[in-house]
């Protein structure tokens, strides 16, 4: 596949996430009565843009790694605020308390939208995927065959969360390799556990690892369903998928995360060419799977982070007063330079494993 198709997905991929999330900042702005000066998809010198009525610049930029909204009495596009920013009519520092978290805290919760609106939208247009939990075949030496898993099992529970679906049972292993996990089956009325540790799989063409049960699915049907159950449908994968990431993320902070499980922007790039290359449902898919990831971590306290100003204005209504300004600054800066460290560590990592990827 080649880099110029990848990097258009990519961009196809991130330009409308990073657009909505500054959107949901932008209209909240407005709504609280801040004046919003610049809104930017991408960082660096402007490409095109234009100014309306209001007076905001709106702009597509150079570097499209993201975005940002530049509000009155904001000294530079990280939201850094002016001295003079308090004094400065219609600017964010000036704005209730409430209305600067209502401000900050819109762009993830767009995010989420954005996220819940696609897969509802393919819910319907398309319909729901929906595999049950019944096993067809047992790879031979597999970890399935070796515990004991025998054809027409039904699973229904992996260490003690329910699974009524193929696709969130394969999401439980996949994110257990060589780990001890518990089954819970179903085999013609009679519940039963196993202890199995997954098999290791290491892609070598992805640079990651994996865990495989050795199982395969009876098969399933796709099923169109009507706005309100696309809707309730939509809404339940995404909750499941944002608890997916957070046990990612809490790996990731105990050092325990799987081979391959981080990427940055190379990495998203790659996968949004294959994604791409299986068509529009699967790319529409990867969008809202990557929104609502996007929602997640900006909502992490991390300074610099939508969380980050969440967790300032979280103190400051604590403690009656904020941070002062040489603070916050400070703290934010800090941040920064950590996620960009981040960034590169994990850029550098990725670009490595292009040379070293066997496919």
């Amino acid at each position: 596949m080649g880099f110029g198709f990848s990097l258009l997905a990519f961009l196809i991929v991130l330009t409308p996430v990073v657009f909505i999330h500054e959107l949901g900042h932008y209209w909240a702005a407005r709504r609280s009565g801040v004046t919003v000066e610049v809104f930017s998809v991408g960082f660096g010198p402007e490409i095109f843009g234009f100014t309306d009525r209001h007076n905001t610049r709106w702009k597509f930029s150079v570097i499209p790694l993201g975005g940002y909204v530049k509000m009155a009495g904001d000294s530079n596009a990280a939201s850094a605020p002016s001295e003079e920013a308090m004094s400065i009519k219609g600017s964010f520092q000036s704005a209730s308390l409430k209305a600067k978290a209502f401000i900050v805290a819109m762009g993830p919760i767009f995010n989420f939208i954005l996220g819940i609106v696609i897969i509802t939208a393919v819910y319907i247009g398309y319909g729901k995927v929906t595999i049950p939990t019944v096993v067809g075949g047992v790879q031979e030496g597999s970890a399935a065959e070796t515990a004991g898993l025998k054809i027409g099992d039904r699973i229904t529970a992996v260490n003690g969360r329910s699974v009524s679906d193929f696709g969130e049972l394969k999401t439980y292993i996949f994110e257990s390799p060589g780990q001890a996990v518990m089954l819970e089956i179903d085999r013609d009325g009679r519940v039963m556990t196993f202890d199995i540790k997954p098999d290791v799989v290491e892609d070598k063409c992805m640079m990651v690892s994996y865990g495989r049960l050795g199982v395969m699915s009876m098969g399933g049907e796709i099923k169109q369903m009507g706005p309100v159950s696309a809707l309730v449908a939509a809404s339940t994968d995404s909750f499941t998928m944002s608890l997916a990431m957070l046990r990612g993320i809490g790996r990731l902070a105990s050092g325990n995360a799987n081979k391959g499980e981080i990427g940055g922007p190379v990495k998203i790039a790659e996968i949004s060419g294959r994604v791409a290359s299986q068509g529009l449902i699967s790319l529409a898919m990867f969008v809202a799977i990557i929104s609502i990831n996007l929602g997640l971590v900006n909502l992490l306290p991390v300074p610099s982070l939508d969380g980050g100003h969440l967790m300032f204005f979280g103190l400051e209504a604590i403690m009656g007063k904020p941070l002062s300004l040489k603070a916050q600054d400070m703290i934010m800066r800090l941040g920064m330079a950590l996620l960009l460290t981040l960034i590169v560590t994990v850029t550098f990592i990725d670009i490595s494993s292009l040379f070293m990827a066997e496919c």
